[in-house]
């Protein structure tokens, strides 16, 4: 029977074109293990942006800009839903309008599937007396048995209907935050 090679003197050259095939594949392989995963989300946050052009939503992170979220009303806001997170940017799946004149919902301002970047969404506070626990899930010790409504709070991350915060205790996860803009949820 005849293998596929012609001389057992190609074999060593065959197992490094092989090898060196694999070295040059390594660099490409290592940029895809630091992508950052994307972790799912269900919660709801305040649009802190303050650019009076408003907040361009994105067709990926750091990508194509598909709208622009603005806020028409002097006593309104925007909120959206954040679906996931991927590292710096919050993937949206809707956006709303809030403000007194219009249903408790609000105005749809935009449906689909976004990306926001980190620094312009977060939350007004927290609602008074509400949990912060030191992981996502309501069996792990608290971090802060009742928090105050009125005290500022940090938007880190999401974590399914969990928001991880910074609040005057520490660092910590909860489902309790305030996202009315114009009042503390006390």
């Amino acid at each position: 029977m005849r293998s596929w090679w012609r001389s057992k003197s190609e074999i060593p050259a065959i197992r490094t074109s092989l090898i060196c095939a694999l070295l040059m594949l390594a660099p490409a392989s290592a940029c895809f293990a630091q992508t950052a995963a994307s972790q799912a989300c269900n919660a709801v946050v305040d649009v802190i942006d303050t650019d009076p052009k408003g907040t361009n939503v994105r067709s990926s992170p750091g990508g194509a800009i598909i709208t622009t979220l603005k806020n028409p009303t002097e006593n309104g806001w925007i909120v959206v839903h954040l679906s996931a997170q991927l590292g710096d940017w919050y993937e949206i799946d809707r956006a709303s309008l809030i403000d007194n004149d219009l249903p408790p919902d609000g105005k749809i301002l935009f449906q689909g599937k976004g990306y926001l970047h980190k620094s312009v969404v977060g939350v007004s506070g927290m609602q008074n007396g509400g949990f912060v626990y030191r992981n996502h899930d309501i069996r792990t010790d608290l971090i802060d048995p009742h928090a105050a409504g009125d005290q500022p709070v940090e938007l880190l991350g999401c974590w399914g209907e969990f928001l991880k915060v910074r609040v005057r205790k520490g660092i910590g996860w909860t489902t309790q935050v305030c996202t009315n803009m114009y009042t503390t949820c006390a």
